[in-house]
């Protein structure tokens, strides 16, 4: 019996597997062109295999064959699977088929607010194409009941810019919501007294939440009039409606628009409050506190210090609050309230991340020991802040930096840093891992990442560390310099990890900190003087050893490099061709450019990191900057200088990459990750 994936060898998959061995087999005859005898398994599966397998085979068999056996396979798996994800697949072949009158009888009792809006807009699209009477009034609900979606707009696009049947004011509510989610918000604001006028109390349609969010959001970016607009939102959070949601949106979009004028912080802090009242769920609860937190940064350190006192036990998800708190922390410190970090932290503790809570405490006790705090028990205090500190969830920065202060043994350290928040159990699905595990056993790695996605969204439970672990490591194990395999084994393995719910393996850390390109590596870092546990921070952090990725600012391969950095580089090495995406030349590039970095900054490997993440020139006035706000020389203090940079993205970079540097040296290159944090902190 196959129990999670928990065997220890591949014996024989066969053996292993049994009867379900036929799916994986009719998998490998696709792949050969073997259609005929494919299609002869998947249906002996689909009959007798376990639940995912014998799904996954129903459905194979949607797509096969004929457009006679296609369709027989569509109505056996709607007969057998009475769910909207059967109903879906089955449907996508209808639609093929051009048989709508069948996609609307299968579809009848759909409930077009929160089915699967993929399906949704088939059963609108057969609707249109039997020009049936449901269709308006189907269409405008779907419309104006939920957010607008890429399907949505599909439709949008195939139906409603010709089709005339639609009642007018209808067309314009559908039309002023397009326009807001293609986010063309000054043709959306241009409409707006329209759209408020079809839908007041005495207008042609009813007024829905999303409406009203979407009112704002045109508001918010197509307009520059706030207060005026401010004001609409007051009266229709003012009206008597059956929907408290609507209410809630009109309250919160009038705070954030008061909040965008110079003056009106109270007034905005009033509508928050309003909104916090009139929250229908937890999500909208923190969405309007976040608000009303950030809105009174603007005010001063001390208001936001008692909304925080007043509201913090009400918080529901500890880590939305997170970027929160990552720009409160270099507010206070630039305007030097550094006395305040031990009250917060002390406030905050079991309501804010853990992560958030250990940074507080951090700082609190650097800035005892640099003397910017005076404390009544010095030791004692610095030792219960660094001891805090180490309970930062799976971050690893603030654990290894109060390890080191705290000069725990190299045992200890390493215990620490390992540890995640093992505070729930996962109830595994057996049949998930049986069938992702079965991919990697009969050799199919291009079918488990996608199937990963797919039973493991947000709406399903991660599949179990044990199973991750197999996985990721046949991915990794298969990968070449030309393929995905290599980031997705990461990204498999990271999710499991960041469940919160894991203990970590040996194996586990090594596929979360892998050494991918080890020859290329290594061979570079000693030309180049460079240590190896920094390079592969660099890489994992910057790519996640994606070879061909390339980001939106066009920064290019594994050490995301721009173009027109790379060639100075270039000229410097004297290469008069290079490709980017060509993993050895990224990696010499990108080590050769952060070895010059630590060089011109005083071999402080921090500040090379954030001069690669943000230009040297910025790295060196921030420095500047730092030894001017805290008045003395920075030497010894580069962990407060990382709190004091102006930009989160940078200061979360610089994290992610001592802590990636700590860990692959200690798991790797036999250093303490004390060793490690002092070479790059140069505490």
């Amino acid at each position: 019996m196959f129990s999670g994936c928990s065997q220890s060898a591949f014996d024989s998959p066969q053996k292993l597997y049994g009867e379900d061995a036929n799916y994986y087999i009719a998998l490998r005859e696709l792949n050969n062109g073997r259609e005929k005898e494919a299609m002869q398994l998947l249906s002996y599966c689909a009959e007798k295999g376990s639940y995912y397998i014998a799904r996954r085979s129903a459905e194979m068999l949607t797509t096969l064959g004929t457009l006679r056996d296609k369709l027989a396979a569509s109505k056996k798996l709607v007969e057998k699977y009475a769910d909207d994800e059967a109903l879906l697949v089955a449907c996508q072949q209808y639609e093929l088929a051009e048989e709508y009158t069948k996609i609307i009888m299968l579809t009848e009792t759909l409930n077009m607010a929160e089915c699967d809006s993929k399906l949704a807009r088939m059963r609108l699209m057969a609707l249109f194409q039997r020009n049936s009477s449901q269709f308006d009034d189907s269409a405008y609900e779907w419309y104006t009941s939920r957010n607008i979606t890429s399907a949505m707009y599909k439709l949008y696009q195939d139906t409603m810019t010709e089709y005339g049947g639609i009642e007018p004011d209808k067309r314009k509510i559908i039309n002023f919501r397009i326009n807001v989610y293609r986010a063309n918000y000054r043709a959306a604001y241009e409409h707006l007294e329209e759209i408020y006028a079809i839908t007041a109390p005495d207008g042609t349609l009813a007024l829905t939440a999303q409406i009203v969010s979407d009112m704002g959001k045109a508001c918010l970016y197509g307009s520059e009039n706030y207060t005026r607009n401010a004001r609409l939102f007051d009266e229709i959070a003012s009206r008597e409606v059956s929907d408290a949601n609507i209410t809630y949106n009109a309250w919160f979009y009038a705070g954030r628009l008061y909040d965008r004028t110079d003056s009106r912080y109270a007034t905005a802090a009033t509508r928050f409050i309003n909104a916090l009242d009139n929250a229908q769920s937890n999500e909208q609860h923190d969405n309007a506190l976040w608000y009303l937190l950030s809105a009174s940064l603007r005010t001063s350190a001390d208001n936001t210090i008692s909304i925080l006192e007043q509201y913090c036990t009400t918080i529901h998800n500890p880590a939305y609050f997170d970027d929160f708190f990552e720009l409160f922390v270099p507010l206070l410190l630039s305007q030097a309230r550094w006395s305040v970090f031990k009250n917060l932290y002390e406030t905050i503790d079991g309501y804010a991340s853990d992560e958030a809570v250990a940074r507080f405490a951090y700082i609190y006790a650097r800035l005892v020991q640099e003397g910017l705090v005076q404390a009544e028990n010095p030791e004692s205090e610095i030792e219960k802040a660094f001891m805090r500190a180490l309970k930062s969830g799976s971050s690893v920065y603030y654990k290894a930096l109060a390890c080191t202060r705290l000069n725990l043994s190299e045992e200890e350290t390493a215990r620490i840093i390992r540890e995640t928040d093992a505070v729930q159990r996962i109830l595994p699905d057996s049949d998930i891992e049986r069938l992702l595990v079965g991919y990697a056993l009969f050799g199919l790695p291009e079918k488990i990442y996608p199937e990963w996605l797919a039973l493991t969204s947000e709406a399903r439970v991660p599949v179990r560390l044990e199973c991750a672990v197999q996985i990721a490591d046949f991915l990794n194990k298969t990968a070449t310099n030309t393929d995905d395999y290599y980031t997705q084994s990461l990204r498999i393995i990271s999710r499991a990890v960041n469940s919160g719910a894991v203990e970590l393996t040996e194996d586990a850390i090594a596929l979360l900190y892998p050494r991918n390109y080890s020859n290329e590596v290594e061979t570079i870092c000693k030309k180049f003087s460079l240590n190896q546990e920094v390079l592969y921070a660099l890489i994992r952090s910057e790519s996640f050893f994606d070879h061909d990725i390339v980001s939106t600012a066009g920064a290019v391969g594994l050490t995301q490099l721009m173009e027109f950095t790379a060639a100075d580089i270039a000229q410097r090495l004297k290469r008069q061709e290079f490709l980017l995406h060509d993993p050895e030349t990224n990696i010499e590039f990108g080590a050769y450019y952060l070895a010059s970095l630590i060089k011109r900054f005083d071999n402080s490997v921090l500040t090379a990191f954030f001069a690669y993440n943000a230009g040297p020139t910025r790295a060196r006035r921030w420095l500047q900057n730092f030894r001017i706000e805290m008045g003395r020389d920075a030497m010894g203090a580069y962990d407060l200088f990382l709190e004091t940079i102006p930009y989160s993205e940078t200061r979360e970079y610089g994290r992610k990459l001592v802590s990636a540097s700590v860990l692959y040296g200690n798991i790797y290159f036999n250093k303490s990750v004390q060793t490690v944090v002092k070479e790059i902190i140069n505490q």
